[in-house]
Protein backbone atom coordinates (compact mmCIF):
# COMPACT_ATOMS: atom_id res chain seq x y z
CA UNK A 1 0.00 0.00 0.00
CA UNK A 2 2.85 2.36 0.89
CA UNK A 3 4.66 1.50 -2.34
CA UNK A 4 1.53 2.22 -4.39
CA UNK A 5 0.95 5.52 -2.59
CA UNK A 6 4.58 6.51 -3.11
CA UNK A 7 4.44 5.64 -6.82
CA UNK A 8 1.19 7.56 -7.27
CA UNK A 9 2.60 10.58 -5.46
CA UNK A 10 5.78 10.44 -7.55
CA UNK A 11 3.74 10.29 -10.77
CA UNK A 12 1.53 13.21 -9.71
CA UNK A 13 4.57 15.35 -8.83
CA UNK A 14 6.25 14.43 -12.14
CA UNK A 15 3.01 15.13 -14.00
CA UNK A 16 2.65 18.56 -12.37
CA UNK A 17 6.30 19.36 -13.14
CA UNK A 18 5.70 18.37 -16.77
CA UNK A 19 2.59 20.58 -16.94
CA UNK A 20 4.55 23.47 -15.38
CA UNK A 21 7.43 23.04 -17.86
CA UNK A 22 5.07 22.87 -20.82
CA UNK A 23 3.16 25.92 -19.60
CA UNK A 24 6.44 27.80 -19.14
CA UNK A 25 7.62 26.79 -22.62
CA UNK A 26 4.28 27.72 -24.22
CA UNK A 27 4.23 31.07 -22.43
CA UNK A 28 7.78 31.83 -23.60
CA UNK A 29 6.83 30.84 -27.14
CA UNK A 30 3.75 33.05 -26.91
CA UNK A 31 5.77 36.05 -25.72
CA UNK A 32 8.41 35.45 -28.42
CA UNK A 33 5.79 35.27 -31.18
CA UNK A 34 4.10 38.36 -29.76
CA UNK A 35 7.37 40.29 -29.86
CA UNK A 36 7.97 39.20 -33.44
CA UNK A 37 4.51 40.34 -34.50
CA UNK A 38 4.97 43.67 -32.73
CA UNK A 39 8.22 44.13 -34.66
CA UNK A 40 6.33 43.56 -37.90
CA UNK A 41 3.67 45.97 -36.65
CA UNK A 42 6.35 48.60 -36.06
CA UNK A 43 7.74 48.06 -39.57
CA UNK A 44 4.26 48.47 -41.04
CA UNK A 45 3.54 51.61 -39.01
CA UNK A 46 6.87 53.11 -40.13
CA UNK A 47 5.99 52.48 -43.77
CA UNK A 48 2.54 54.05 -43.27
CA UNK A 49 4.03 57.14 -41.60
CA UNK A 50 6.55 57.45 -44.45
CA UNK A 51 3.73 57.38 -46.99
CA UNK A 52 1.75 59.92 -44.98
CA UNK A 53 4.64 62.37 -45.03
CA UNK A 54 4.14 62.68 -48.79
CA UNK A 55 0.59 64.00 -48.37
CA UNK A 56 1.02 65.84 -45.08
CA UNK A 57 0.97 69.68 -45.28
CA UNK A 58 2.57 72.24 -43.06
CA UNK A 59 -0.81 73.90 -42.88
CA UNK A 60 -1.93 71.14 -40.54
CA UNK A 61 0.40 72.21 -37.76
CA UNK A 62 -0.34 75.89 -38.32
CA UNK A 63 -4.07 75.28 -38.10
CA UNK A 64 -3.61 73.34 -34.87
CA UNK A 65 -1.64 76.17 -33.32
CA UNK A 66 -4.06 78.81 -34.49
CA UNK A 67 -6.97 76.90 -33.02
CA UNK A 68 -5.23 76.83 -29.66
CA UNK A 69 -4.41 80.54 -29.41
CA UNK A 70 -6.12 82.63 -26.83
CA UNK A 71 -8.15 84.86 -29.19
CA UNK A 72 -10.12 87.95 -28.37
CA UNK A 73 -13.85 87.79 -27.93
CA UNK A 74 -14.11 90.22 -30.81
CA UNK A 75 -16.59 88.90 -33.36
CA UNK A 76 -14.07 89.20 -36.18
CA UNK A 77 -11.62 86.92 -34.46
CA UNK A 78 -14.34 84.53 -33.43
CA UNK A 79 -15.34 84.18 -37.07
CA UNK A 80 -11.70 83.64 -37.95
CA UNK A 81 -11.41 80.98 -35.24
CA UNK A 82 -14.47 79.10 -36.54
CA UNK A 83 -13.13 79.27 -40.09
CA UNK A 84 -9.78 77.86 -38.96
CA UNK A 85 -11.47 74.97 -37.16
CA UNK A 86 -13.55 74.15 -40.20
CA UNK A 87 -10.40 74.10 -42.26
CA UNK A 88 -8.69 71.87 -39.72
CA UNK A 89 -11.50 69.30 -39.50
CA UNK A 90 -11.82 69.16 -43.28
CA UNK A 91 -8.10 68.43 -43.47
CA UNK A 92 -8.36 65.87 -40.64
CA UNK A 93 -11.14 63.91 -42.37
CA UNK A 94 -9.16 63.83 -45.60
CA UNK A 95 -6.05 62.67 -43.74
CA UNK A 96 -7.86 59.84 -41.92
CA UNK A 97 -9.21 58.50 -45.19
CA UNK A 98 -5.65 58.50 -46.51
CA UNK A 99 -4.44 56.56 -43.44
CA UNK A 100 -6.98 53.75 -43.98
CA UNK A 101 -6.09 53.58 -47.66
CA UNK A 102 -2.31 53.40 -47.10
CA UNK A 103 -2.68 50.95 -44.19
CA UNK A 104 -4.87 48.67 -46.30
CA UNK A 105 -2.20 48.50 -49.01
CA UNK A 106 0.58 47.77 -46.50
CA UNK A 107 -1.30 44.92 -44.78
CA UNK A 108 -2.77 43.16 -47.79
CA UNK A 109 -2.17 39.39 -47.55
CA UNK A 110 -0.71 39.56 -44.01
CA UNK A 111 -3.91 38.97 -42.08
CA UNK A 112 -3.06 41.94 -39.84
CA UNK A 113 -5.84 44.13 -38.43
CA UNK A 114 -4.06 47.33 -37.41
CA UNK A 115 -5.45 50.41 -35.69
CA UNK A 116 -3.49 53.69 -35.54
CA UNK A 117 -3.87 57.06 -33.93
CA UNK A 118 -1.75 60.22 -34.02
CA UNK A 119 -2.40 62.73 -31.31
CA UNK A 120 -1.13 65.81 -29.53
CA UNK A 121 -1.46 64.98 -25.86
CA UNK A 122 0.15 68.08 -24.35
CA UNK A 123 0.31 71.80 -25.30
CA UNK A 124 1.96 73.79 -22.56
CA UNK A 125 1.87 77.58 -22.62
CA UNK A 126 5.31 78.61 -21.37
CA UNK A 127 4.37 82.29 -21.05
CA UNK A 128 1.21 81.78 -19.01
CA UNK A 129 2.42 78.52 -17.41
CA UNK A 130 -0.63 76.40 -18.01
CA UNK A 131 -1.64 73.27 -19.90
CA UNK A 132 -4.05 74.03 -22.71
CA UNK A 133 -5.31 70.46 -23.23
CA UNK A 134 -7.58 68.68 -20.81
CA UNK A 135 -6.09 65.63 -19.17
CA UNK A 136 -6.90 62.35 -21.00
CA UNK A 137 -8.45 64.37 -23.82
CA UNK A 138 -5.74 64.65 -26.49
CA UNK A 139 -6.13 66.45 -29.78
CA UNK A 140 -6.46 63.74 -32.46
CA UNK A 141 -4.48 64.56 -35.58
CA UNK A 142 -5.63 61.45 -37.39
CA UNK A 143 -6.83 57.95 -36.61
CA UNK A 144 -7.98 54.85 -38.42
CA UNK A 145 -11.63 54.02 -38.76
CA UNK A 146 -11.01 51.07 -36.38
CA UNK A 147 -10.48 52.28 -32.82
CA UNK A 148 -7.48 51.36 -30.68
CA UNK A 149 -8.15 49.35 -27.51
CA UNK A 150 -4.73 49.52 -25.86
CA UNK A 151 -2.12 50.80 -28.26
CA UNK A 152 1.68 50.81 -28.11
CA UNK A 153 3.57 54.08 -28.54
CA UNK A 154 5.76 53.79 -31.66
CA UNK A 155 6.68 57.40 -32.26
CA UNK A 156 6.86 60.34 -29.86
CA UNK A 157 7.76 63.95 -30.62
CA UNK A 158 8.27 67.26 -28.89
CA UNK A 159 8.69 70.71 -30.41
CA UNK A 160 8.42 74.39 -29.55
CA UNK A 161 6.14 76.84 -31.32
CA UNK A 162 6.91 80.58 -31.03
CA UNK A 163 4.97 83.32 -32.79
CA UNK A 164 3.30 86.65 -32.15
CA UNK A 165 0.07 88.31 -33.13
CA UNK A 166 -0.27 92.06 -33.70
CA UNK A 167 -3.28 94.12 -34.77
CA UNK A 168 -3.11 97.93 -34.36
CA UNK A 169 -6.80 98.39 -35.03
CA UNK A 170 -7.77 96.28 -32.06
CA UNK A 171 -4.63 97.11 -30.12
CA UNK A 172 -3.52 93.48 -29.94
CA UNK A 173 0.11 92.66 -29.42
CA UNK A 174 0.46 89.05 -28.17
CA UNK A 175 3.39 86.66 -28.06
CA UNK A 176 2.96 82.88 -27.87
CA UNK A 177 5.39 80.13 -26.79
CA UNK A 178 4.01 76.59 -26.77
CA UNK A 179 5.75 73.30 -25.94
CA UNK A 180 3.89 70.64 -27.89
CA UNK A 181 4.12 66.85 -27.36
CA UNK A 182 2.72 64.35 -29.78
CA UNK A 183 2.78 60.58 -30.27
CA UNK A 184 1.71 57.86 -32.66
CA UNK A 185 0.00 54.79 -31.21
CA UNK A 186 -0.68 51.55 -33.02
CA UNK A 187 -2.14 48.17 -32.12
CA UNK A 188 -2.34 44.80 -33.81
CA UNK A 189 -5.95 44.03 -32.91
CA UNK A 190 -5.88 40.33 -33.77
CA UNK A 191 -2.45 39.56 -32.27
CA UNK A 192 -3.82 36.85 -29.95
CA UNK A 193 -5.47 35.01 -32.81
CA UNK A 194 -2.31 35.21 -34.94
CA UNK A 195 -0.11 33.94 -32.09
CA UNK A 196 -2.59 31.16 -31.32
CA UNK A 197 -2.56 29.96 -34.94
CA UNK A 198 1.24 29.88 -34.92
CA UNK A 199 1.35 27.97 -31.62
CA UNK A 200 -1.54 25.65 -32.43
CA UNK A 201 0.66 22.69 -33.60
CA UNK A 202 2.82 22.98 -30.47
CA UNK A 203 -0.28 23.20 -28.28
CA UNK A 204 -1.80 20.11 -29.92
CA UNK A 205 1.43 18.12 -29.40
CA UNK A 206 1.58 19.20 -25.74
CA UNK A 207 -2.03 18.18 -25.15
CA UNK A 208 -1.43 14.82 -26.84
CA UNK A 209 1.58 14.18 -24.58
CA UNK A 210 -0.40 15.06 -21.46
CA UNK A 211 -3.36 12.94 -22.62
CA UNK A 212 -1.09 9.98 -23.40
CA UNK A 213 0.59 10.17 -19.99
CA UNK A 214 -2.79 10.43 -18.27
CA UNK A 215 -4.06 7.40 -20.19
CA UNK A 216 -0.91 5.39 -19.37
CA UNK A 217 -1.24 6.30 -15.69
CA UNK A 218 -4.90 5.27 -15.69
CA UNK A 219 -4.12 1.95 -17.38
CA UNK A 220 -1.17 1.28 -15.06
CA UNK A 221 -3.24 2.09 -11.97
CA UNK A 222 -6.04 -0.15 -13.20
CA UNK A 223 -3.66 -3.06 -13.87
CA UNK A 224 -1.95 -2.50 -10.53
CA UNK A 225 -5.28 -2.63 -8.70
CA UNK A 226 -6.18 -5.89 -10.46
CA UNK A 227 -2.78 -7.33 -9.63
CA UNK A 228 -3.05 -6.27 -5.99
CA UNK A 229 -6.52 -7.79 -5.78
CA UNK A 230 -5.22 -11.12 -7.09
CA UNK A 231 -2.26 -11.02 -4.70
CA UNK A 232 -4.58 -10.20 -1.78
CA UNK A 233 -6.80 -13.14 -2.71
CA UNK A 234 -3.73 -15.39 -2.86
CA UNK A 235 -2.54 -14.18 0.55
CA UNK A 236 -6.01 -14.78 2.01
CA UNK A 237 -6.02 -18.30 0.60
CA UNK A 238 -2.58 -19.05 2.09
CA UNK A 239 -3.65 -17.71 5.49
CA UNK A 240 -6.84 -19.77 5.35
CA UNK A 241 -4.92 -22.94 4.49
CA UNK A 242 -2.47 -22.33 7.35
CA UNK A 243 -5.35 -21.75 9.74
CA UNK A 244 -7.22 -24.87 8.63
CA UNK A 245 -4.09 -27.03 9.14
CA UNK A 246 -4.07 -26.30 12.87
CA UNK A 247 -7.03 -28.60 13.58
CA UNK A 248 -5.70 -31.79 11.91
CA UNK A 249 -2.24 -31.15 13.36
CA UNK A 250 -3.68 -30.92 16.86
CA UNK A 251 -5.66 -34.15 16.30
CA UNK A 252 -2.55 -35.96 15.03
CA UNK A 253 -0.55 -34.81 18.06
CA UNK A 254 -3.15 -36.15 20.50
CA UNK A 255 -3.36 -39.45 18.58
CA UNK A 256 0.44 -39.90 18.61
CA UNK A 257 0.55 -39.13 22.33
CA UNK A 258 -1.81 -42.03 23.00
CA UNK A 259 0.21 -44.49 20.89
CA UNK A 260 3.16 -46.51 22.20
CA UNK A 261 6.57 -45.10 21.32
CA UNK A 262 8.26 -46.50 18.25
CA UNK A 263 10.34 -45.42 15.25
CA UNK A 264 7.15 -44.67 13.34
CA UNK A 265 5.76 -42.39 16.07
CA UNK A 266 9.10 -40.59 16.29
CA UNK A 267 9.04 -40.09 12.52
CA UNK A 268 5.49 -38.72 12.65
CA UNK A 269 6.39 -36.40 15.52
CA UNK A 270 9.27 -34.91 13.54
CA UNK A 271 7.04 -34.34 10.50
CA UNK A 272 4.26 -32.84 12.64
CA UNK A 273 6.79 -30.51 14.26
CA UNK A 274 7.99 -29.52 10.79
CA UNK A 275 4.42 -28.78 9.69
CA UNK A 276 3.80 -26.75 12.84
CA UNK A 277 6.81 -24.58 12.11
CA UNK A 278 5.62 -23.98 8.56
CA UNK A 279 2.13 -23.07 9.78
CA UNK A 280 3.46 -20.81 12.54
CA UNK A 281 5.71 -19.02 10.02
CA UNK A 282 2.64 -18.27 7.89
CA UNK A 283 0.03 -17.51 10.49
CA UNK A 284 1.21 -15.95 13.73
CA UNK A 285 -1.09 -16.43 16.68
CA UNK A 286 -0.23 -15.19 20.13
CA UNK A 287 -1.11 -18.10 22.33
CA UNK A 288 -0.89 -18.34 26.10
CA UNK A 289 2.68 -18.78 27.24
CA UNK A 290 4.67 -18.25 30.43
CA UNK A 291 7.30 -15.56 30.78
CA UNK A 292 10.73 -16.56 29.58
CA UNK A 293 13.17 -17.45 32.37
CA UNK A 294 16.88 -18.31 32.54
CA UNK A 295 16.31 -22.06 32.12
CA UNK A 296 14.06 -21.54 29.09
CA UNK A 297 16.78 -19.40 27.56
CA UNK A 298 19.48 -22.02 28.18
CA UNK A 299 17.31 -24.87 26.86
CA UNK A 300 16.42 -22.90 23.75
CA UNK A 301 20.03 -22.26 22.77
CA UNK A 302 20.94 -25.92 23.37
CA UNK A 303 18.09 -26.99 21.05
CA UNK A 304 19.11 -24.32 18.51
CA UNK A 305 22.68 -25.63 18.28
CA UNK A 306 21.35 -29.17 17.82
CA UNK A 307 18.89 -28.08 15.13
CA UNK A 308 21.58 -26.33 13.08
CA UNK A 309 24.61 -28.45 13.77
CA UNK A 310 26.47 -27.18 10.67
CA UNK A 311 26.25 -23.54 11.78
CA UNK A 312 28.86 -21.87 14.01
CA UNK A 313 26.98 -20.00 16.74
CA UNK A 314 28.56 -17.38 18.96
CA UNK A 315 26.07 -16.59 21.72
CA UNK A 316 26.47 -13.80 24.27
CA UNK A 317 23.82 -13.85 26.97
CA UNK A 318 22.98 -11.65 29.96
CA UNK A 319 19.87 -12.46 31.99
CA UNK A 320 18.90 -10.37 35.04
CA UNK A 321 15.10 -10.28 34.90
CA UNK A 322 12.18 -10.61 32.50
CA UNK A 323 8.86 -8.96 33.27
CA UNK A 324 7.17 -9.02 29.92
CA UNK A 325 8.38 -11.33 27.12
CA UNK A 326 6.77 -14.76 26.79
CA UNK A 327 8.68 -17.89 25.86
CA UNK A 328 6.63 -18.40 22.70
CA UNK A 329 7.25 -14.84 21.40
CA UNK A 330 10.97 -14.98 22.17
CA UNK A 331 11.36 -18.33 20.42
CA UNK A 332 9.45 -17.14 17.36
CA UNK A 333 11.63 -14.03 17.15
CA UNK A 334 14.87 -15.99 17.27
CA UNK A 335 13.58 -18.87 15.13
CA UNK A 336 12.63 -16.58 12.25
CA UNK A 337 15.80 -14.48 12.42
CA UNK A 338 18.15 -17.48 12.67
CA UNK A 339 16.25 -19.44 10.01
CA UNK A 340 16.50 -16.41 7.75
CA UNK A 341 20.29 -16.29 8.26
CA UNK A 342 20.75 -20.02 7.65
CA UNK A 343 18.48 -19.99 4.59
CA UNK A 344 20.57 -17.26 2.97
CA UNK A 345 23.93 -19.08 3.11
CA UNK A 346 25.25 -18.02 6.53
CA UNK A 347 27.94 -20.20 8.09
CA UNK A 348 28.40 -18.12 11.22
CA UNK A 349 25.70 -16.48 13.34
CA UNK A 350 26.35 -14.18 16.30
CA UNK A 351 23.50 -13.82 18.80
CA UNK A 352 23.38 -11.31 21.61
CA UNK A 353 20.63 -11.40 24.25
CA UNK A 354 20.33 -8.97 27.17
CA UNK A 355 17.50 -8.98 29.73
CA UNK A 356 18.03 -6.05 32.10
CA UNK A 357 16.33 -2.64 32.22
CA UNK A 358 15.28 -3.34 28.67
CA UNK A 359 15.48 -6.33 26.37
CA UNK A 360 17.99 -6.15 23.54
CA UNK A 361 18.28 -8.94 20.96
CA UNK A 362 20.77 -8.87 18.09
CA UNK A 363 21.38 -11.42 15.34
CA UNK A 364 24.30 -10.94 12.96
CA UNK A 365 25.41 -13.29 10.15
CA UNK A 366 27.86 -13.58 7.27
CA UNK A 367 25.37 -14.65 4.62
CA UNK A 368 24.19 -13.12 1.33
CA UNK A 369 22.95 -9.95 2.98
CA UNK A 370 20.08 -7.69 2.00
CA UNK A 371 20.44 -4.96 -0.64
CA UNK A 372 19.94 -1.48 0.81
CA UNK A 373 17.18 -0.63 -1.66
CA UNK A 374 15.20 -3.68 -0.47
CA UNK A 375 15.62 -3.10 3.28
CA UNK A 376 12.56 -0.80 3.66
CA UNK A 377 10.29 -3.60 2.32
CA UNK A 378 11.64 -6.77 3.97
CA UNK A 379 9.06 -6.63 6.79
CA UNK A 380 6.11 -6.57 4.36
CA UNK A 381 4.13 -9.79 4.34
CA UNK A 382 5.11 -12.19 1.53
CA UNK A 383 7.83 -9.84 0.27
CA UNK A 384 10.84 -11.53 -1.27
CA UNK A 385 13.91 -9.85 -2.75
CA UNK A 386 14.00 -9.99 -6.54
CA UNK A 387 17.41 -11.42 -7.37
CA UNK A 388 18.50 -14.62 -9.15
CA UNK A 389 19.92 -16.20 -5.98
CA UNK A 390 16.53 -16.09 -4.25
CA UNK A 391 14.94 -18.27 -6.94
CA UNK A 392 16.95 -21.22 -5.61
CA UNK A 393 15.82 -20.68 -2.00
CA UNK A 394 12.43 -21.82 -0.72
CA UNK A 395 10.39 -19.41 1.35
CA UNK A 396 7.12 -17.52 1.59
CA UNK A 397 8.45 -14.15 2.75
CA UNK A 398 6.57 -14.10 6.07
CA UNK A 399 9.31 -14.73 8.67
CA UNK A 400 10.46 -11.13 9.03
CA UNK A 401 6.84 -9.98 8.89
CA UNK A 402 6.08 -12.07 11.98
CA UNK A 403 9.19 -10.68 13.70
CA UNK A 404 7.90 -7.18 13.02
CA UNK A 405 4.44 -8.08 14.39
CA UNK A 406 5.90 -9.41 17.66
CA UNK A 407 8.12 -6.32 18.07
CA UNK A 408 5.10 -4.05 17.51
CA UNK A 409 3.10 -6.10 19.99
CA UNK A 410 5.65 -5.16 22.70
CA UNK A 411 5.92 -1.57 21.38
CA UNK A 412 9.58 -2.09 20.62
CA UNK A 413 11.88 -1.21 17.72
CA UNK A 414 13.74 -3.21 15.09
CA UNK A 415 16.58 -2.08 12.84
CA UNK A 416 18.55 -3.75 10.07
CA UNK A 417 22.06 -2.81 8.92
CA UNK A 418 24.43 -4.20 6.32
CA UNK A 419 27.68 -5.57 7.73
CA UNK A 420 30.98 -4.20 6.47
CA UNK A 421 32.18 -7.57 5.10
CA UNK A 422 29.12 -9.75 4.51
CA UNK A 423 25.65 -10.38 5.84
CA UNK A 424 23.33 -8.23 7.91
CA UNK A 425 22.60 -7.43 11.54
CA UNK A 426 19.12 -7.23 13.08
CA UNK A 427 18.80 -5.39 16.37
CA UNK A 428 15.60 -5.52 18.44
CA UNK A 429 14.89 -3.39 21.49
CA UNK A 430 11.88 -4.18 23.72
CA UNK A 431 10.68 -2.59 26.97
CA UNK A 432 11.07 -4.82 30.02
CA UNK A 433 8.07 -3.91 32.13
Amino acid sequence: MGTKLGSTLFFLISFLVLIALQSYYLNNSYQLEKRELNKKLQETVTKVLTELEKVESDASEDSVILSLKKLSKNQRFMVQKVAQKKQWYAYKNYFEAKVDSILGKQTVGTGFRIAMRSEIYSVYDEIRHRELLTKNAPLILFKTSVAINKGLVFNEGKWNSNFSERDTEFKIDQKYHYVIRSRVLAELLNIRGLVFMKLLPLLIVSMLIVSLLSFLFWRTSKNLKLQQLKVAQLYTSIDSIAHELNTPLTTMKFTLAAMPRSEITNLFERQILRLERVVSSIHYTAGKSALLNQKDLDDYFIELRQRYGHISFHIKMLYERNRKTTTQDFQQLLDNLVENSVKYKSKKVNIGVEFSNKIVISVSDNGMGIPKDAQPYIFDKYYRISRPENLQINGLGVGLHIVKMIVEKYKGTIAVATNSVAGVTFKISLPNG
